[in-house]
């Protein structure tokens, strides 16, 4: 009987145990987003967003997992204000390993509260370059520099780091690893894993609201933050081969609806993905050579449309069609470039395409007719004329047209239907 009520006795100690340990809640909660590629408006969105819930659920320190190239300098200017007037601490890590912290993600880094990086993860290169495209003149191009270099050195006087390095980081493009970061006092800890980096911040401490809180791993809630959709739509939009591909696809639309007006779908859609390919390309660094060079592929195969010249010009919109996609964004910023690969392909596609198009819509417009047409205009455009005879544009149709005199008509000039006979218009001054 005594050990009957042993065993019950250390299975009930048992449960207990194990129902308090499973049940016992997280005391902190931790705010974890990712942050990879180009620093873009759609970067600045996903940080004020994410900022906006860990201020307003309590969080005791946003974590910001770091991997970017660079970016955009009015983009990152913009971060680096959110982050400064931040209410929640802000822990900056370079991860995972072979992740960087370049050009605009140096300043991130500055800005940080707690700036971490993984080994074998890199610092640096924080030179600008000139959005245009365009080698800035002397007088500008020291303007950019004193102004990014005031920046990096109130922020990174500001949180207790070398500013001697970060002022190297601008002036010379200078880079380090991670151990040498640390040594360097550019970085504040080393960290290989999300648990060694809780480890570490658990012991030195996060102050919040002026309370100095620390805390083990176990303590800690992860949560990951869930980009809106705000985010996603301008993360798409930004991204250079679907900015390249929009203003393709409005440009075509619009030549369509100009070669075959009345058709309206293909002109609204095409309007609309127009603005929105030039919405995206006055964000990204576009070149201006690169998008005349696409419209003037466009022009060539209008003229060649209009004025056959044997396929000429068709290969002069060839050519331009694919060294305006080279050139369309600048070199200086590397990871916004097309991909050979996809400039190739879209350009043959596109030339061939609208060279189809524009063979269909003028062998339609110059099929036979007759009487029954059911045209109902009273008034038709000259396209053009020479004495008595020409050819005239109705309903986006060209017919032959006729007159019972020799008149001195202009292209453009609209003139009355007399009758139709056939396949011919007959017309009156």
């Amino acid at each position: 009987m005594k050990l009957y009520k042993i065993l019950i006795l250390i299975s009930l100690f048992i449960l207990s145990a194990y129902s308090l340990s499973a049940e016992t809640p997280a005391k902190h909660k931790i705010l974890a987003v990712d942050m990879e590629g180009p620093i873009t408006p759609a970067q600045e969105e996903l940080l004020q967003d994410a900022l906006s819930q860990a201020e307003d659920n309590e969080y005791i320190n946003l974590l910001i997992r770091l991997d970017t190239p660079g970016g955009l300098a009015e983009s990152m200017r913009n971060m680096v204000k959110l982050m400064l007037s931040a209410e929640v601490p802000i822990t900056v890590w370079v991860a995972p390993p072979g992740a960087r912290a370049a050009s605009a993600g140096v300043f991130l880094v500055a800005a940080a509260d707690l700036a971490v990086m993984s080994t074998q993860t890199t610092i640096g290169s924080a030179s600008p370059v000139d959005i245009t495209g365009g080698e800035p003149d002397d007088t500008m191009s020291k303007k950019i520099v004193n102004e990014l270099l005031s920046l990096i050195r109130a922020v990174a006087h500001e949180k207790g780091r070398n500013v001697e390095w970060y002022e190297l980081a601008i002036l010379e493009s200078a880079n380090l690893e991670a151990e040498e970061a640390l040594q360097l006092r550019v970085i504040d800890l080393i960290a290989n894993s999300q648990e060694d980096l809780l480890t570490q911040l658990g012991k030195r401490g996060v102050e919040i609201h002026g309370e100095e809180i620390f805390f083990e791993p176990g303590d800690i809630e992860i949560v990951v933050f869930e980009p809106g959709l705000k985010y996603k739509i301008l993360s798409w939009l930004l991204h250079p081969q679907i900015a390249y591909l929009l203003f393709l696809a409005g440009m075509a639309g619009l030549f369509f609806e100009f070669s075959n007006p009345g058709a309206i779908f293909p002109g609204v859609v095409g309007a609309f993905c127009l603005v929105l390919g030039l919405y995206s390309l006055s964000i990204l660094p576009t070149s201006v050579t690169g998008i005349l060079l696409l419209i003037l592929g466009f022009i060539f195969i209008i003229i060649e449309v209009n004025v056959p010249t044997f396929g000429l010009l068709s290969v002069a919109a060839l050519v331009s069609f694919f060294f305006g996609s080279l050139f369309l964004f600048d070199p200086s910023y590397p990871y916004f470039q097309l991909p050979i690969m996809t400039i190739l392909p879209i350009t043959i596609i596109l030339t061939l395409l609208l060279l189809l198009l524009a063979y269909l819509i003028g062998k339609s417009q110059l099929a036979p007719r007759s009487a029954d047409s059911g045209i109902q205009a009273d008034t038709v455009k000259v396209m053009r004329w020479d004495g008595d005879q020409g050819q005239v544009k109705v309903r986006g149709e060209i017919w032959n047209a006729r007159s019972a005199e020799p008149l001195d008509l202009k292209p453009g000039q609209e003139v009355k239907i007399d009758r139709i006979e056939g396949m011919t218009i007959h017309i009156k001054a």
